[in-house]
C-alpha cells in the first residue's frame, strides 16, 4: 500500500494476540495499523478454517452468473434478480448479446468478506475491458470449457480515490487513508492440451512469488553520536521506508523489471489534464521534498489501470516545472506514448514519484536480475539503490507486476530492519546471510464461480441444440435450525442442549 506509513510491523510469526497501548508514551501509526493486521489475520484464518477456501451464505448468496438464458426464462431471472425499473431491458439485451449479469450477494474467499451490493454486467467493472476480455461469442462460439471466477485482493484508497475519508469541516485536510476489498469476475479459457479443467482450475493461478533480499553496504560503524560515517552501511541523513515494486511482469533477467521509492511510493501529485506531454497538476507538493525536479522519473497511471493489474506508463520530468501554472513537461521513454485525460476524468488519474534512475531501454524501470536462491547465489547479484541500500531477487519463483516489499532504513543504526536467514545471526557479521522474504503484496485470492461447458453435438443429451451447460462453482454455507445443532465431540454426537 503506496502509504505515507513509517513502516509495517505486523509480523504472523511472533504471534501476537493485540497491541497494549501505554500511557505517557508516544504513539506511532506503525502500532496503530499492526493492531489491525492482527485482529484481521485472526478473522480471516476463523472465516477460512471454518467455510473453507471459499463459500457462501445460502439465504444471501452473491457472485451468481446469468447469461447463456433467452427468451421468458431470462427475462424470469431478471425479474427474480432486479427490482422493477432497474434496467431489466437494457440488461436483457446486453446478455443477449453475450455479456453476463454478476448477481449480488456475499461470499468469503481465503476469508476475506467479498460483496456486490448491486447487480453488475461483466463490462460495467471497474477493470473492464481486460486483456482476456469476455467476448459476445464466447459462450455461442468457443469450442472448449470456459471457467468464470472470483479474483480478490486489498487495494489503498486515499483520499485521492475517495474525496469522502477528508472531513471538510476541518478544512479537509490529508488524515488516515483505507484498505478496501476489491475484486473482479474474470474470465479463464480452457486451453487446448488440458488435462483437467473443472470447477478447481482457478487454483492453478495461484503462485509460488520470487523471493527478495535486502542489506546495506558494508562498513565501519560510527562511533560518533550524530555523525554519519562515510563509510556507514546506511548513509541516508533521514529515516526512510524503501518500496520496491515489480513494474513489468517477465522472466528475471529478461523482461522483468521494478521500480524503487524512498517514500513508499506515497509521494502523488493529482492530474487535472494530461495532453500531448504536459500534465496540468492540481498541486506541486506541500514542500520541497515532497515535489517534482527535472530528472525525476513519475509513473502515470489511474484507477482503472489499478483495476486491470498493469503497470502505468513511466515518464521522465524533462524540465522544471512550471511553479506558477502548475504543469510539468514528461518525456516519455522512446516508442512509449503517453495517455491523455480530460478535466473531470472519472478515473482520477495521477502521477506517482519514483526514485530510481529509470532505463529509457526498460521504458524508464531498471531491468529485475537474479540469481540462485542459495547461499553461494546470495554472495553476488547485488543491486544498489542509493545511499548503501541494496536488493537481491531470486531466480525462484515469479514475479508479477504489483509485488512489492518495504525496507525500513534507519540512521540510528545505519542499516536497514531486515531479518536473517534462521542461524545465521550466530556467525560473524561479515558472514550472516540476509533472509530471502517473499513479497508483502498485492495478494491475490481466488474463488471459482461458474464452469461452462461447450453446447453437446447435434442429437445428445443434455440441454436445448447449441446451448452451453452451465456449472454453478460456488460453495453454499447452510443455516441449521436452532433446535436442529448438533457437534462433534471425542466422537460422539452431542445434542443441542450440551
Amino acid at each position: 500500500m503506496h502509504g505515507d506509513f513509517s513502516r509495517d510491523t505486523f509480523d504472523p510469526a511472533k504471534n501476537y494476540s493485540r497491541v497494549l497501548m501505554q500511557q505517557g508514551r508516544v504513539t506511532l501509526d506503525a502500532d496503530w495499523n499492526e493492531q489491525a493486521s492482527i485482529f484481521l489475520r485472526y478473522l480471516r484464518l476463523l472465516t477460512r478454517d471454518i467455510f473453507g477456501a471459499h463459500a457462501g451464505p445460502s439465504a444471501d448468496l452473491g457472485f451468481e452468473i446469468v447469461g447463456n438464458l433467452t427468451g421468458q426464462a431470462l427475462k424470469d431471472k431478471l425479474a427474480q434478480l432486479l427490482p422493477p425499473g432497474q434496467r431489466r431491458d437494457e440488461i436483457e439485451k446486453a446478455i443477449l448479446a453475450g455479456d453476463v449479469l454478476i448477481g449480488k450477494g456475499r461470499y468469503y474467499v481465503d476469508g476475506l468478506l467479498v460483496e456486490n451490493h448491486a447487480p453488475i454486467l461483466y463490462s460495467e467493472q471497474p477493470g473492464a475491458p481486460f486483456s482476456d476480455d469476455l467476448t459476445p461469442d464466447d459462450f455461442k462460439k468457443f469450442p472448449r470449457k470456459l471457467l468464470l471466477y472470483l479474483d480478490v485482493w486489498e487495494r489503498h484508497v486515499t483520499y485521492l480515490e475517495d474525496d469522502h475519508i477528508r472531513e471538510v469541516a476541518l478544512g479537509g485536510p490529508d488524515t488516515c487513508s483505507r484498505a478496501q476489498v476489491f475484486w473482479e469476475v474474470r474470465l479463464l479459457r480452457e486451453p487446448g492440451n488440458a488435462q483437467s479443467f473443472d470447477c478447481s482450475a482457478a487454483d492453478a493461478l495461484r503462485r509460488q512469488p520470487g523471493t527478495l533480499r535486502a542489506r546495506t553496504d558494508p562498513g565501519a560503524d560510527s562511533t560518533e553520536l550524530c555523525v554519519i560515517a562515510p563509510d556507514s552501511r546506511y548513509r541516508g541523513p533521514e529515516n526512510q521506508l524503501y518500496r520496491v515494486e515489480v513494474h513489468q511482469s517477465g522472466n528475471v533477467n529478461d523482461s522483468a523489471t521494478f521500480v524503487w521509492s524512498r517514500d513508499n511510493g506515497s509521494v502523488v501529485f493529482p492530474i487535472k489534464t494530461l495532453k500531448g506531454n504536459v500534465a496540468s497538476l492540481e498541486n506541486l507538493g506541500r514542500d520541497r521534498r515532497s515535489t517534482l525536479n527535472s530528472g525525476d522519473w513519475v509513473e502515470i497511471v489511474d484507477e482503472q489501470i489499478g483495476a486491470r493489474l498493469i503497470p502505468g506508463v513511466l515518464a521522465q520530468v524533462e524540465k522544471p516545472p512550471d511553479r506558477d501554472n502548475l504543469e510539468v513537461t514528461l518525456a516519455p521513454p522512446p516508442n512509449v506514448a503517453l495517455p491523455t485525460y480530460d478535466a473531470g476524468n472519472q478515473w482520477r488519474p495521477l502521477l506517482r514519484r519514483w526514485d530510481h534512475r529509470g532505463d529509457p531501454a526498460k521504458a524508464g524501470a531498471v531491468a529485475l536480475t537474479a540469481k540462485p536462491n542459495t547461499a553461494a547465489g546470495a554472495l553476488d547479484g547485488w543491486i544498489d539503490l542509493e545511499d548503501g541500500v541494496q536488493v537481491w531477487f531470486s531466480k525462484d519463483g515469479d514475479y508479477r507486476a504489483g509485488d512489492y516489499w518495504l525496507i525500513p532504513a534507519r540512521t540510528a543504526t545505519g542499516d536497514v530492519e531486515w531479518p536473517y536467514e534462521p542461524g545465521s545471526e550466530k556467525l560473524p557479521k561479515a558472514n550472516r546471510i540476509r533472509a530471502a522474504l517473499p513479497p508483502r503484496g498485492v495478494q491475490h485470492h481466488y474463488a471459482s464461480l461458474l464452469l461452462s461447458l461447450p453446447p453437446p453435438p447435434p442429437g445428445a443429451a443434455g440441454g436445448p441444440p447449441g446451448s452451453r451447460i452451465n456449472q454453478d462453482c460456488r460453495c453454499r454455507i447452510e443455516r441449521l435450525p436452532c433446535a436442529g445443532y448438533a457437534y462433534a465431540f471425542g466422537g460422539q454426537a452431542i445434542g443441542p442442549n450440551f
